[in-house]
C-alpha cells in the first residue's frame, strides 16, 4: 500500500508540474497557422518529458540508495 501511495504522489506531482509548464509555454503561442499547432505539440511534449524525467531520476536514486544499504548489511 505504501508503494502505491509513493507512485500516486509521484504521478500527481508530475502531472501538476506538466500542467504548469504547459500553461507557461502556451501563454506565448503564436497566432494561428501551422506554427501554432507545432508550437503547442512541442510544448506538450516538453512539459510532460521534463517533470517525468526528473521524477524518474529521483526514484532511481532512491532505488540505488536502498540497494547500497542492503549490500552494507
Amino acid at each position: 500500500m505504501r508503494k502505491f501511495f509513493k507512485i500516486l504522489i509521484s504521478v500527481v506531482i508530475t502531472l501538476y508540474f506538466s500542467a504548469t509548464m504547459f500553461y507557461c509555454f502556451v501563454a506565448g503561442t503564436p497566432d494561428g497557422g501551422k506554427g501554432a499547432v507545432i508550437y503547442m505539440m512541442s510544448a506538450a511534449g516538453l512539459s510532460i518529458l521534463f517533470p517525468a524525467f526528473t521524477c524518474g531520476c529521483i526514484h532511481y536514486i532512491l532505488y540505488l540508495r536502498k540497494k547500497m544499504d542492503e549490500r552494507r548489511k
